[in-house]
């Protein structure tokens, strides 16, 4: 089915002024921008872009352009990430079809722990874990047996996690990076079990209703430097030479064995359905010593910028950069 409405690529415009703590990874939607805007020329497919910086500004855009599809990469407004997760909505209230999953998908996948609990409720294994609100002092009669890591309630990118979010001896280490979280975050802090193993990536696409999982990526913490703790840090994902030599320390295909692999994709396809995903998703995962695979974060709007995991994994699958764009794009005006 062609695409023969104009496509608004929406996204965030990044910070220049320097107040956004992680202008890396804010910075990076203009990748994606350009990426998805080539791949529409490539498809003769006319588009235009609009960057905004707060939900009022989109309403205006959808308002002006009726009936033009909008492809949605937006992943920071001012007012949080709720107002974030009101784009889809506000898309289908003014006509337009939107690309993505949806706002009610967004709004469970930004958290955390309602994603845990989700998961866990559908009998998807995640990592034991509990959460500490900004001001609140640690339970230690309430968190999960160590190792553990300490993460943001809400963020994406890797953003607040770092070396010293690793915490193996809680009575020494796990009070201060709580604190790190409130402090420099502004927000609840997520305790998790510290998963030992593997780690792994499952992108999923939908084509004409039907969901599959792309070839498998793993991290590939042997080519860490010696001491380094091997997690996905913020470093690791968006600072170049943080691993000497390598954009991104990850191997797609991954070399695992069957029995792995399959109950890796059986998992991935009970997390869409229990969060109820739409398009393209990216579940990431740890696997313990004994061949468990454990959730640990559902991304409900993945990094599709030249160099992130999900591009990777679709040239793993054969699949065009413009041919999975243009899927989307039927995706979104099937839904109407």
């Amino acid at each position: 089915m062609p695409i023969k409405s104009e496509v608004i690529i929406l996204y965030n415009c990044p910070d220049t002024q320097g107040s956004i703590r992680w202008r890396e990874s804010d910075a990076g939607v203009l990748n994606e921008v350009d990426s998805v805007a080539s791949a529409l020329d490539v498809s003769g497919v006319a588009c235009c872009r609009h960057g905004v910086q707060r939900l009022e500004n989109v309403v205006a855009i959808l308002k002006a352009a009726p009936g033009a599809m909008v492809f949605n990469l937006v992943e920071r407004l001012e007012g949080g990430s709720e107002a974030c997760n009101r784009i889809p909505e506000l898309c289908r209230t003014f006509g337009h079809p939107c690309t993505g999953s949806s706002s009610a998908c967004l709004k469970l996948t930004q958290n955390k722990w309602h994603t845990k609990e989700r998961l866990r409720a559908c009998g998807v294994p995640v990592p034991a874990a509990c959460v500490v609100p900004p001001g609140a002092a640690v339970d230690f009669g309430r968190i999960p047996n160590p190792p553990l890591i300490v993460k943001p309630l809400c963020a994406d990118g890797s953003e607040g996690i770092d070396g010293a979010s690793l915490v193996r001896d809680p009575a020494g280490q796990l009070d201060q990076a709580v604190k790190r979280v409130h402090a420099h975050e502004g927000q609840s802090a997520l305790i998790e079990v510290f998963v030992e193993g593997r780690e792994f990536n499952l992108s999923l696409l939908e084509t004409e209703g039907r969901v599959s999982v792309l070839p498998l990526a793993e991290i590939d913490f042997s080519l860490f430097p010696p001491g380094r703790p091997h997690i996905v840090d913020y470093a690791v994902k968006w600072v170049p030479g943080t691993i000497p030599g390598k954009i991104s320390p990850r191997r797609v295909p991954a070399c695992v064995e069957n029995s792995i692999a399959e109950r890796l994709r059986e998992t991935a396809l009970a997390v869409w359905r229990a969060c109820g995903c739409s398009d393209y998703v990216r579940v990431d995962f740890r696997v313990d010593q004994a061949g468990r695979p454990f959730v640990l974060e559902v991304n409900a709007n993945p990094d599709i910028s030249p160099n992130a995991g999900f591009p990777a994994c679709l040239a793993a699958a054969g699949i065009t950069f413009p041919d999975f764009i243009g899927q989307l794009l039927r995706n979104a005006a099937a839904r109407g």
